[in-house]
């Protein structure tokens, strides 16, 4: 009996044993593999390049033409023709308006009759002076009348040609101001010609800024011209001229660059521009400067850092920088960045050491 009773516990200390074994099995047969994968993020890259605008001064300016001219008659009248509308095209020499020429023509058919026959009784006076037949004084007489019917033909000639508005140049028409059957007074503005010699902006310029341009005519170095509807495009401008006399109120000098308009553009005076130059206080830093936008730039108490991205594996890694005073989308790092490196310039708050990222496109 006592053989059996330990038989049978043996038995059951082995079973137990082999029931562990099972379980111990099946639990890390049933347990998930763990697998460890990296996380590759899209993130917005910026590859560091050089900065100038720094080193620029800029003004707002306005285009003007160097070609534009307001017409007007130089006879009063009643416009009987207008043969241009606005922005036409026209040619040197072409007619633009014509008064109603009814009255002048009667004044010049009178004016060349009176000189006609003034001009017979001088050349009447010639001949009997020659034969003694009339006096000295006579023929002065005559002569005076026919030098004063000339000079009312030549008046009437000139009203005739007055009453005519042409073109003194190729060019578009910019504005018009009368219309047809109106009275006009002489000297009275009536159209507007753009001609296509070339487009000019001015700046005015404070005494600080002209102070420092000492020995120089203007800004003139690298300068250039954007528009507010092209700001992405720099046009070249050149230094025309400067007035020496500082305006009384705003104490500033007027500077004017001509530049000339890219063939795909249509610029047209009135339009509002920037004027960039070097500013003269700075001189060429040998040492590269770099810019980067606000949103690449992490703050970790006092100190600030990006995260620059190895170009060959594509991780991030924190670097410190300084940053240069400053407000605006970009700031200057006058130190901890390179020109040329690649940092993170949007999303870096989900950013670690370490973490691979990949271009993001939209």
């Amino acid at each position: 009996m006592p053989i059996k009773l330990s038989n049978a516990m043996h038995l059951l200390s082995l079973t137990i044993f082999v029931l562990f074994l099972l379980t111990a099995c099946g639990s890390e047969s049933s347990s998930p593999e763990k697998k460890t994968e990296a996380v590759v993020r899209p993130a917005k890259l910026l590859d560091i390049g050089q900065t100038k605008d720094d080193d620029y001064l800029n003004y707002p300016a306005v285009i003007k033409s160097q070609q534009l001219s307001t017409l007007s008659f130089e006879v009063a009248g009643v416009v009987k023709e207008l043969l241009v509308v606005e922005a036409q095209k026209v040619k040197q020499g072409e007619v633009l308006a014509r008064l109603d020429q009814r009255d002048l023509r009667t004044k010049l058919k009178s004016a060349r009759a009176q000189f006609n026959n003034a001009e017979e009784e001088y050349q009447r006076a010639v001949r009997l002076i020659k034969e003694d037949a009339t006096p000295l004084s006579e023929l002065e007489q005559r002569k005076t009348q026919r030098d004063v019917n000339k000079a009312q033909l030549e008046t009437a000639e000139k009203a005739l040609q007055d009453s005519v508005l042409v073109a003194p140049y190729a060019g578009n028409i910019a504005r018009v101001s009368i219309q047809k059957q109106q009275a006009v007074q002489a000297g009275e503005p009536a159209i507007e010609i753009l001609g296509a010699g070339g487009l000019e902006a001015s700046i005015n310029l404070p005494s600080s800024i002209v102070a420092r341009s000492t020995g120089q005519k203007g800004p003139k170095a690298h300068s250039y011209l954007t528009l507010n509807v092209a700001p992405d495009l720099k046009i070249p401008v050149q230094f025309k001229e400067a007035t020496l006399d500082a305006d009384t109120v705003t104490q500033t000098y007027e500077v004017t660059f001509t530049f000339t308009a890219p063939k795909d553009l249509n610029i047209l005076p009135g339009m509002n521009a920037t004027i960039w130059f070097k500013d003269p206080s700075k001189t060429v830093s040998k040492t590269p400067r770099v810019s980067i936008p606000i949103a690449a730039i992490a703050t970790d108490g006092e100190q600030k850092y990006v995260w620059v991205v190895n170009r060959e594996s594509m991780v991030v890694q924190r670097r410190n920088i300084t940053v240069e005073d400053g407000i605006g989308v970009n700031l200057n790092i006058s130190s901890g960045l390179e020109v040329g490196e690649t940092i993170v310039a949007a999303g870096i708050s989900s950013l670690s050491e370490g973490i691979k990222v990949r271009p993001w496109s939209e």
